[in-house]
C-alpha cells in the first residue's frame, strides 16, 4: 500500500512541476557518445551501438524556473522540535530541508549537531504556543532582512520547497496575510490554520506578531492549541487569512499524510473543521502540493527520492507559464 502510494504521489507532484531536477527533461537530446565521442540524437539517429562500444544516455534537465523562482521568492522555514525527537529532525534535515535556503531547528534544548536552536520554554502540549512565540520572536530579531516569508512547521511534516515558492511568487509579502490549511474552530468560532501541515507568515505578518507588545491588545494564551492561539493573535493584529485552495477546490497544504488524502481523506471527526469544501482523493489534490504531515523519518527519504532523484525514463516535463505569467 504504502509504495502504491509513493508512486502515485510521484506522479502527481511531478505533473507539471517546476522544480530543480525535475522541471523538464529535454525530449530527443540524449548524448550517446561512442568511442570517438561524438553525439547523436538518440531519438532520430539510426546509429547502432556495437557490443564493444559503450552507451552512455544522459537526461538534461532545465532548472531555469526553479532558479528564478529561488531568487525571487525568499522563504525562511523554521522547524518545531524537541530533544526526544532530534530522530525526526535529522530527517527533515538530511530531505527536503536541503532544498531551502534559510532552515532553522527550534528546541527546548541546545543541540550542536543539529544544530538547534534553544527555546527558554518547557516540552509538552500545553508550551506549544510559547515555544511558537519565542521562536518567531527571535527570527523577526535575527533574520526578518533575509527572508519574505516565513513558515512553521512541525519534525514531522515534509515541504515540497520548489511548490511553496511557486504558490508564493505572485503574492505580496508586504500585506499583513499568512495561508495554510484553512480550518475553523467550531466552539471558538475562530478561524485558524493548521500547524500540522504548516503556515506561513508574510512579512508584514511576522512584524505585527514580533512587535505585538508595543501596543494592545496583548496576546495570551488560552487554549493547548497552538495554531488556535496564533490564529487568535494574529486576527488581533489584522492579519487576514490568505486561500491556499486553487480555483477546482484543490488543497496544497495537509495536516494528515498522503495515504490518508489519497485514500479516504481526512478522518470524518475532523471535516468539521475544515473551511472549504473539501474534494477527497487524488482529485483533490493540487498538482503543486506544498506540504504532508505525520511523515515518519523512513517516508521521508522515500518521498525524497521519488520526488527528486526517480524518473521515468524518456518523459517529459515541462512547466506552462501561461497560468502565472510573469512580469
Amino acid at each position: 500500500m504504502f509504495i502504491n502510494t509513493v508512486i502515485v504521489v510521484a506522479k502527481l507532484l511531478i505533473k507539471n512541476v517546476d522544480y530543480s531536477q525535475s522541471v523538464k527533461y529535454v525530449e530527443n537530446h540524449f548524448n550517446l557518445y561512442d568511442n570517438n565521442n561524438k553525439s547523436t540524437d538518440i531519438v532520430n539517429s539510426s546509429y547502432v551501438v556495437n557490443n564493444t562500444t559503450p552507451l552512455v544516455l544522459k537526461e538534461k534537465a532545465d532548472e531555469s524556473v526553479a532558479e528564478v523562482l529561488k531568487q525571487r521568492v525568499r522563504v525562511l522555514i523554521w522547524v518545531m522540535t524537541s530533544p526526544k525527537n532530534l530522530h525526526k529532525a535529522r530527517a527533515v534535515k538530511n530531505t527536503w530541508g536541503s532544498r531551502c535556503d534559510l532552515l532553522l531547528f527550534f528546541s527546548s534544548e541546545n543541540n550542536t549537531e543539529l544544530p538547534t536552536i534553544e527555546l527558554d520554554v518547557e516540552e509538552g502540549r500545553e508550551h506549544l504556543y510559547e515555544k511558537t512565540t519565542q521562536a518567531f520572536d527571535y527570527i523577526y530579531e535575527n533574520y526578518f532582512d533575509m527572508a519574505d516569508w516565513f513558515m512553521k512547521v512541525d519534525d514531522d511534516t515534509f515541504v515540497i520547497v520548489e511548490n511553496l515558492r511557486h504558490f508564493l511568487h505572485d503574492k505580496n509579502a508586504s500585506e499583513p496575510v499568512y495561508t495554510g490549511r484553512h480550518f475553523i474552530e467550531p466552539k471558538l468560532k475562530i478561524n485558524f490554520q493548521s500547524g500540522g501541515a504548516g503556515y506561513v507568515l508574510s512579512k508584514e505578518a511576522l512584524r505585527r506578531f514580533a512587535t505585538r507588545e508595543l501596543s494592545p491588545p496583548v496576546c495570551t494564551n488560552h487554549t493547548t492549541y497552538e495554531d488556535v492561539e496564533m490564529a487568535r493573535c494574529l486576527l488581533r493584529l489584522n492579519v487576514t487569512i490568505l486561500n491556499s485552495t486553487d480555483d477546482k477546490l484543490r488543497t496544497r497544504f495537509h495536516p494528515f499524510n498522503m495515504e490518508r488524502h489519497l485514500a479516504n481523506g481526512p478522518p470524518k471527526g475532523r471535516l468539521k473543521y475544515e473551511a472549504n469544501p473539501v474534494k477527497l482523493g487524488i482529485d483533490g489534490i493540487n498538482e503543486h502540493a506544498i506540504s504532508f504531515h505525520y511523515i515518519t523519518p523512513e517516508q521521508m527519504f522515500s518521498f525524497y527520492y521519488f520526488l527528486y532523484h526517480c524518473r521515468p525514463f524518456g518523459l517529459s516535463y515541462s512547466y506552462d507559464w501561461s497560468e502565472h505569467p510573469q512580469t
